[in-house]
């Protein structure tokens, strides 16, 4: 029998910004209903035996008869399996809630045996609070009724007075009781409302992302593939007319038809790769150290990876990175002969800065502003540190190796 949490009402937004950030990744642990059930037991059954041994040391001599040592026994064994590292009896309990039954029974029996005035007395309260956290809010009543109908029982058949025993004993343990299973209970409940605002925090999180990637996709295909089909569509419409009036034309039309076509298919596959390459559910020093191994065992030597903290961009700014890391790394790999690359991923002041760095051949880069024929890919990756709001250096001499350093504004991921 699983232990369902109640269920509440939607989140609301303030509660979600409350809680967790904008790009809080949600661990399915965190939602676990069960498993803070099986941590709130094992709480009260640690608290159980933290009372034991209170109530051993108070124990007055002549009152340690053979049920009250059994008594000690039953409550010691209990709160050993409700604490024992991997105990099975939380799981038992939070399975079987009906179980808790017992050990209302249990306390009733240890009250009966050691009597209403000894401190053994202490070891029963925690029952109130695993009453509370394990079942709802109406059965905890009934059972925090037969608790305290019990207990007034066992003091009643004594036939002391209510003045003997006194206002602790008689009025202060019972409502001791009842205000433990309303804590376990309020627990439960506070509990039960975060899970709701984690679950709609994820929910909102995959809506998000998806829409992201939706619009980040339509911006590629805006800049770089809508283009290309475009003149793909004005070459074929001119064809038929070149065809007819000039066959030698309209073959150098063809063909610049399967030149664009074949540029058209490349430019889809780059775009689904570097989709593919970001995922924005893991941190970013997690993707880029996987393209850093993936890039040495591609391509051979060693390629390290360092970051000195933890680095946050906003979701434009993370793709944009990652591409130009991609472009740096396929610049390396057909042009440098490098045997050693390093990628490093730091925090300078508002800025996030990400260097690669080789030890290849390098080159003489193309001063600032200028076109040069076999350097598209640098001019490139400058425009998206542009588009990201940042810059983009590269120095390198031949001989001496390549450094591109990428510098972009740092923030909350949105």
């Amino acid at each position: 029998m699983a232990l369902p949490l109640p269920a509440r009402a939607p989140a609301t937004a303030a509660g979600l910004r409350l809680l967790a950030g904008p790009e809080a990744h949600v661990p399915l642990r965190a939602i676990d209903g069960q498993d803070f059930t099986r941590r709130v037991i094992a709480v009260a059954f640690l608290i159980r035996l933290l009372s034991l041994v209170a109530g051993v040391y108070g124990l007055e001599d002549g009152t340690v008869t053979t049920g009250v040592l059994l008594v000690i026994a039953l409550l010691g064994i209990t709160s050993y399996l409700g604490t024992a590292r991997g105990g099975r009896l939380p799981r038992i309990v939070v399975r079987h809630p009906l179980v808790a039954m017992v050990d209302v029974l249990l306390v009733l029996l240890v009250v009966y045996v050691v009597g209403v005035n000894s401190p053994l007395v202490f070891a029963t309260f925690s029952t109130a609070l695993l009453v509370g956290v394990v079942f709802p809010v109406p059965v905890a009543v009934l059972f925090g009724i037969v608790l305290v109908g019990g207990y007034t029982a066992t003091w009643q058949a004594t036939g002391a007075s209510p003045g003997d025993l006194g206002f602790p004993i008689v009025f202060g343990t019972p409502l001791l009781y009842l205000c433990l299973i309303w804590v376990g209970a309020a627990v439960r409940s506070v509990y039960a409302e975060q899970v709701d605002v984690m679950r709609a925090l994820a929910t909102s999180h995959a809506l998000r992302t998806a829409a992201e990637e939706r619009a980040r996709l339509a911006r590629e295909m805006h800049d770089s593939l809508a283009k290309t089909l475009h003149g793909i569509a004005l070459g074929a419409s001119a064809l038929p007319v070149w065809v007819r009036r000039d066959p030698d034309r309209a073959a150098e039309a063809a063909e610049q038809l399967a030149n664009d076509a074949e540029r058209a298919a490349r430019e889809a596959r780059q775009i689904l790769e570097r989709m593919r390459a970001d995922e924005p559910d893991r941190p970013l020093a997690q993707v880029l150290g996987e393209r850093c191994r993936a890039f040495a065992a591609e391509h051979g030597g060693t390629c390290t990876f360092t970051a000195s903290e933890v680095v946050d961009l906003t979701s434009d700014v993370r793709y944009e990175v990652i591409a130009v890391i991609d472009e740096a790394l396929r610049n390396v790999a057909r042009h440098a002969q490098a045997s050693e690359v390093t990628v490093s991923l730091d925090a300078v002041g508002n800025e996030a800065e990400v260097v690669v760095r080789d030890n290849g051949r390098g080159f003489v880069p193309p001063a600032a502003g200028s076109r040069r024929r076999g350097h598209y890919g640098l001019e490139g990756m400058h425009e998206r540190a542009t588009v990201a709001g940042g810059r983009l250096q590269v120095e390198s001499t031949p001989a001496t190796g390549t450094l591109v350093r990428l510098l972009v504004p740092r923030g909350d991921r949105a």
